[in-house]
């Protein structure tokens, strides 16, 4: 196919000015969007009878699908995770009535320093005090006022026989009756959220030793531990891991 020869005549104003193009076809896109004007110039020269004006049009921007899908993959993503965490916090949360089958009381002088530290406490866990609302009630105070079984300023107070109360901090949470005397007849508990760096509390009670006996030890696996799939944290990152590896794959 022989090429063919056309000069361009762009007008911009009180000035204008010719460019020479070659091209094998006379199909084409304009560059810009102002007045051309087109001449056949095959030999060098310009025939009137082949002059022709073209008006380019701006282009039609079009959206752009795949931004949009990606977007939405991400809120839904944001959104699943969520959820997760949330059911995360939910399933490993724990109810813990003090003073068990005893309840919250002054009879029998029940120890509840002994109680709580046979417990292992986690956040989001529930604390449920359970007691007879016309002998007793619940304040939460501080480290010095539990020493000092000290009523006159409770952070908090609790007066309808069931209440529950959700730990939402790691440390210890000082609770105790502020009825007169019960204070100091026991009726105090402290609540120790431990660090995750902490051990978790043992019993008092010692087992036996019991003989032990050589077992061929596990195949090595590339499974999670599962202490890390039990936990919280465990889970969370986990979802977090799978959660990634989607969008990389579909993003």
């Amino acid at each position: 196919m022989r090429s063919s020869v056309a000069y361009v005549k762009i007008d911009e104003g009180p000035k204008s000015h010719f460019l020479k193009i070659h091209h094998q076809n006379r199909r084409g896109t304009l560059a810009t969007c102002k007045p051309k004007r087109f001449i056949n110039a095959r030999r060098e020269r310009c025939l009137s009878s082949s002059r022709t004006s073209i008006q380019a049009k701006k282009p039609i921007k079009r959206l752009n699908y795949h931004s949009f899908a990606a977007m939405a993959l991400v809120k839904r993503a944001l959104a699943l995770l969520m959820s997760i965490t949330l059911a995360m916090e939910l399933i490993h949360a724990a109810v813990h009535k003090v003073g068990d089958s005893a309840g919250w009381t002054t009879i029998g002088n029940f120890d509840y320093k002994k109680w709580s530290a046979t417990k292992t406490f986690q956040v989001q866990d529930v604390i449920l005090f359970e007691y007879n609302a016309q002998f007793h009630n619940v304040m939460r105070v501080t480290h010095a006022m539990y020493k000092a079984c000290n009523t006159s300023a409770p952070l908090a107070t609790y007066t309808t026989g069931n209440d529950s109360i959700t730990i939402k901090t790691r440390g210890h949470h000082f609770f105790f009756c502020g009825v007169p005397g019960h204070c100091q007849a026991g009726q105090k508990v402290d609540i120790n959220v431990l660090q995750s760096n902490e051990m978790a509390p043992t019993s008092s009670v010692s087992s036996p030793p019991v003989p032990s006996a050589k077992v061929p030890g596990p195949a090595p696996s590339n499974a999670m531990p599962l202490k890390a799939l039990k936990s919280p944290s465990g889970n969370i990152g986990l979802a977090v891991a799978v959660l990634a590896t989607f969008l990389i794959h579909f993003a």
